[in-house]
C-alpha cells in the first residue's frame, strides 16, 4: 500500500469523530438537551443526506479549482463551525435554531467534500484493487467508532450535563484538524474528466446508471424515514442507558470488522452487486427486530440487531462506495454527483415524511397479553418491508459482474453439506477459505470496463 493510500485511511479514521457526533445516539442526545421534538429530529438528523443535493454542482467547482485535495481540505473544515455549540451550551443557549444553523453550514460542505473525495480517490486507488482496499479501509474506520463511541458514550454518561457535551464537541473538532493535516501527504493527481454541468445530460441518458441513481433515492428515502428514531426510542421511551447503547454498537463494529474483510473480497471476485444484494438482505431484517425492542425484551433486541446489522451493513457500505464506479461507463465527478443528488432527493422526502409519522406512532401504546409495544415499533417493522422492497429494486441493475446470492449462498450450503459435521467446527477460518476457494462460477466472468 503506497503512502498516500494510507494516509487517505487515517483522514478517514479522524474524520470519523465528526460522523459519529452528528449522526445516531450522540447526536439525538445533543438535539435533546437543544429541546427537539421528533420532527426537528427527523429533519436534522436527515442533513447529512439531504445536503448531498449540493454535490450538482460540485464537478463545476473542481472544473475551475482543480486542485481536488486541498478543495477537500477547504470544505472540511467547515467542520470546525460546531465551536459555536460549545459557545452555545457555555452560555446555556438552548435554542434549537443554534444547532439546526450550526449543524447545517458544516454539514453543506461535508457533502461538497465528499464528491469531492470520490472524485480524487478513484484516481488515486487502482480499479483492481478497491475492494480490498476500501475493505481494509472499512474495518480500520470500524475500528475506530468502536474506540469513539464509547468514549463519547462514557463522556456522556459520567461527566455532568452540560460539560459532557462539550468535551464530545471539544474533542470531534481535534480529530477534524487531525483529518485536515493527514491530507498533507496525499498525492493530488491531475482531473482526468472533469465532469462539467454539461455532462449532466450524457449521465442521465445512461438508463443503468439512472436505473442506480433511483435505487440509491428509494433507499435513502425508506432510510430516513426511521433513522433517528432507533435512538430515539432507546434514549427517550426505553430510557437505556448510553453505556449499553455503547456495548451494542461495539459489539456491531467488531462484527462489522470481520465481515468488511469477507464482503471486500467477495466484492472483488463476485461483484458488489451480489454483495450489495446479500447486505440488503440482512439489514431488512433489523428493523423487524425491533419488535422486541421494550421494557423487558431489550436486551435480546439489541443482541440480534447489533449481530445482523453488523454483516449487513458491512456489504453495504463497501458496496455502496464502489457501485457507481462500476456501473458508471467512465469515471467522473459528474456520476458520483448525480448519484449523490438522487440519494439527496430521496432523504429529503423520508425526513420531512419520516418525522411527522414518527409523531403519530409514537402516540400509540398498547398491550397485547401484557407484552408492552410501543407505537415505534410498528413504524420500525414496516421500515423493515420496504427495504425488502429495496432488494428487488437493486436486483434490476445490470453490471458485468454479478452471482445471484441464491445460487451463491445454495452452492454454499451444498459445499457444507458434503463436508464431514464435525469439520465444520473445527478450525472454522480455514474451512471458510476453503469453502472460497472451492466455489465455482459458471458464468464467464468478464473483465471490467476499467
Amino acid at each position: 500500500m503506497k503512502k498516500g493510500e494510507k494516509f487517505l485511511i487515517l483522514e478517514g479514521i479522524f474524520s470519523n469523530f465528526y460522523f459519529i457526533l452528528t449522526q445516531g445516539v450522540v447526536f439525538t442526545a445533543i438535539a435533546l438537551y437543544f429541546n427537539f421534538n421528533e420532527v426537528l429530529l427527523g429533519m436534522t438528523a436527515a442533513f447529512p443526506m439531504i445536503f448531498q443535493l449540493l454535490q450538482i454542482i460540485t464537478p463545476s467547482i473542481i472544473e475551475k479549482f482543480k486542485y481536488r485535495k486541498k478543495l477537500l481540505a477547504f470544505f472540511n473544515s467547515f467542520k470546525l463551525l460546531w465551536i459555536i455549540i460549545i459557545f452555545a451550551i457555555l452560555f446555556e443557549k438552548k435554542s434549537p435554531i443554534i444547532l439546526i444553523t450550526t449543524f447545517a453550514f458544516s454539514q453543506a460542505f461535508t457533502s461538497l467534500a465528499g464528491n469531492t473525495w470520490s472524485s480524487l480517490v478513484s484516481d488515486i486507488i487502482p480499479p483492481e484493487k478497491r475492494g480490498k482496499y476500501f475493505g481494509i479501509r472499512s474495518v480500520l474506520i470500524s475500528f475506530s467508532t468502536l474506540l469513539i463511541f464509547y468514549l463519547f458514550s462514557y463522556i456522556i454518561d459520567t461527566v455532568p450535563t452540560p460539560y459532557n457535551f462539550i468535551y464530545v464537541i471539544g474533542i470531534t473538532l481535534v480529530g477534524v484538524l487531525l483529518a485536515l493535516l493527514s491530507l498533507i501527504p496525499v498525492q493530488d493527481p491531475p482531473v482526468k474528466t472533469l465532469g462539467t454541468i454539461s455532462e449532466i445530460k450524457e449521465v442521465i441518458k445512461e438508463k443503468n446508471f439512472l436505473k442506480l441513481s433511483f435505487a440509491n433515492l428509494y433507499w435513502n428515502f425508506i432510510l430516513l424515514l426511521t433513522a433517528p428514531f432507533f435512538s430515539y426510542h432507546q434514549l427517550k421511551n426505553l430510557k437505556i442507558s448510553m453505556t449499553y447503547i455503547s456495548y451494542a454498537t461495539i459489539a456491531m463494529t467488531l462484527i462489522s470488522m470481520l465481515f468488511y474483510f469477507v464482503w471486500g473480497k467477495l466484492s472483488d471476485k463476485y461483484g458488489n452487486k451480489t454483495v450489495m444484494i446479500m447486505g440488503l438482505s440482512f439489514v431488512s431484517i433489523s428493523p423487524i427486530i425491533w419488535i422486541l425492542m421494550n421494557e423487558q425484551h431489550w436486551p435480546i433486541a439489541m443482541t440480534l440487531d447489533a449481530v445482523i446489522s453488523g454483516i449487513g451493513w458491512a456489504a453495504i457500505n463497501i458496496s455502496l462506495i464502489i457501485l457507481p464506479m462500476e456501473v458508471a461507463k467512465r469515471i467522473s465527478p459528474m456520476y458520483f454527483a448525480v448519484f449523490g443528488f438522487f440519494g439527496g432527493i430521496g432523504g429529503l422526502i423520508g425526513s420531512i415524511f419520516g418525522g411527522y409519522i414518527a409523531t403519530f406512532f409514537n402516540q400509540l401504546d398498547f398491550y397485547i397479553n401484557n407484552y408492552h409495544i410501543f407505537g415505534l415499533q410498528i413504524y420500525f417493522v414496516i421500515e423493515g418491508i420496504l427495504r425488502i422492497i429495496a432488494i428487488f429494486i437493486f436486483s434490476s441493475i445490470k453490471t458485468q459482474k454479478y452471482v445471484s446470492p441464491t445460487i451463491f449462498m445454495f452452492n454454499v450450503l451444498n459445499i457444507i453439506a458434503r463436508r464431514p459435521t464435525q469439520r465444520i467446527y473445527e478450525n472454522a477460518k480455514i474451512e471458510s477459505a476453503f469453502i472460497l476457494k472451492k466455489l465455482k462460477i459458471e458464468k464467464k466472468r468478464l473483465k471490467r470496463w476499467w
